[in-house]
């Protein structure tokens, strides 16, 4: 099996299970000599924040010299993305070897009547990859909810940590915040150890007494006490943590991420975790993440970020507000149907002069022209486009060099407009 055989063969897996519950991933796991069981963990989940959280903890666990595994999801371009160490993607002779060691496995299941999902199959070969590099310490981020979810399999974690949460995957998760943060809160272990951030009162509410029911000691980062600077494009320079910083990650969100991922560094340091200030000051500088709010040109500005539901789409419009005010501005925007669509063009409308839509490459994308009519009963100019590459010389030649492009709405566009945006 080479990696184009792999990676054919991990996506004829099914989006969902057949009968949910982590049964089914258990017994994989325990066919494949419980490689999870071998690993230390920070495990995070959340609506939004949950990728930069965990890029922003992986480069200080680096910085401090742990050899260190990311599992995130989903991918931006390229499907090894989703499992890294030290930064590196999984090589593509080594994700065929894990897919072949896996096959049996699942093949097994198969036989038995209970078919993995595809994200069982990819977590399953991500934990026995870092279990065979002999990782120090995972970062693993949750792909849906947390109680029911594939990565938690694993034993007590270092840290549980539960970022911003919002609405997002309602039919799965539950109808309100409470529902939500319980399915989220699922990640919380007895007697362990959890960070959260800043919530509203209904999430922080039910994460308090999910941590109540579980013995687990909880910390969460004071917004009172984070304190700016400076920042542009480029970034923050914040105090937060009682740290000072520089965040090389746009928008006013990435210092709640960056507390949260901050907070779980200290509260980890009671588990035998040796990181020094100086080296979380030096992995949150040299953080990278493609796709959010990510500065691709500057004459004009060229912005693209995957906020894909209401919350990261009013985390979008205040960057957008706050640092191109006064420029013309043009989104280049793509959203799937099943997204909550409606309420994050409300908070996207208002901040563009031009929209240009976009039908995404995925089968549950909403139409171009779906899009664009839908903005334009928000007040907003629309036009659908019928190729990206169109799009994006349409949306520059709008926005003319002292103006802004900014790509939204989806992860799907992200990863087929970005190789485009970076010949700019």
């Amino acid at each position: 099996m080479n990696e184009t055989e792999a990676l054919a063969w991990i996506h004829s897996m099914s989006r969902f299970p057949k009968h949910p519950g982590l049964a089914r991933m258990r017994r994989l796991m325990a066919l494949l000599g419980d490689p999870q069981k071998q690993l230390r963990c920070f495990h995070v989940a959340g609506t939004n924040g949950k990728g930069s959280t965990c890029a922003m903890l992986a480069s200080c666990l680096r910085s401090a010299g742990y050899r260190t595994g990311l599992y995130i999801s989903p991918f931006v371009v390229d499907f090894r993305e989703r499992m890294q160490i030290d930064g590196n993607m999984i090589a593509p002779q080594e994700l065929a070897m894990l897919a072949e060691q896996v096959r049996p496995a699942v093949d097994r299941l198969c036989a038995e009547n209970d078919p993995p999902a595809e994200f069982e199959v990819v977590t399953a070969i991500a934990f026995c990859w870092y279990a065979r590099q002999r990782c120090d310490y995972v970062v693993l981020e949750v792909g849906l909810g947390g109680r029911l979810d594939a990565t938690n399999v694993i034993d007590a974690p270092v840290v549980s940590v539960i970022c911003t949460i919002d609405y997002d995957h309602t039919a799965v998760l539950g109808d309100t915040l409470t529902k939500i943060a319980w399915e989220k809160c699922g990640i919380l272990k007895e007697g362990g150890i959890a960070v959260f951030s800043p919530q509203t009162d209904e999430a922080e509410a039910a994460i308090r007494a999910a941590a109540e029911e579980k013995h687990v000691s909880l910390f969460r980062p004071d917004p009172s006490e984070f304190r700016v600077f400076a920042e542009d494009l480029s970034g923050s320079d914040v105090q937060l943590c009682g740290m000072r910083l520089r965040i090389p990650l746009i928008g006013r969100h990435q210092l709640i991420n960056c507390a949260t991922a901050v907070a779980a560094l200290l509260a980890a340091k009671d588990t035998g975790v040796r990181i020094s200030e100086e080296q979380i000051r030096q992995g949150i500088a040299a953080v990278r993440f493609p796709a959010r709010l990510e500065l691709l040109g500057d004459h004009p500005a060229v912005l693209l970020d995957g906020a894909h539901n209401p919350s990261g789409a009013r985390a979008l419009a205040d960057a957008i507000r706050q640092h191109l005010n006064g420029k013309r501005c043009v989104a280049v925007m793509g959203m799937l149907r099943d997204k909550d669509y409606t309420h994050a063009l409300a908070a996207l409308v208002p901040c563009f002069d031009k929209i240009l839509t976009l039908t995404p490459d995925s089968p549950r994308a909403l139409p171009a022209e779906e899009l664009a009519a839908s903005a334009r009963l928000l007040g907003g100019d629309a036009e659908a486009m019928e190729t990206p590459s169109a799009a994006i010389a349409h949306a520059v030649g709008l926005a003319g060099k002292d103006g802004a492009v900014v790509v939204c709405g989806s992860l799907f566009l992200a990863a087929s407009l970005r190789p485009l945006l970076q010949q700019l």
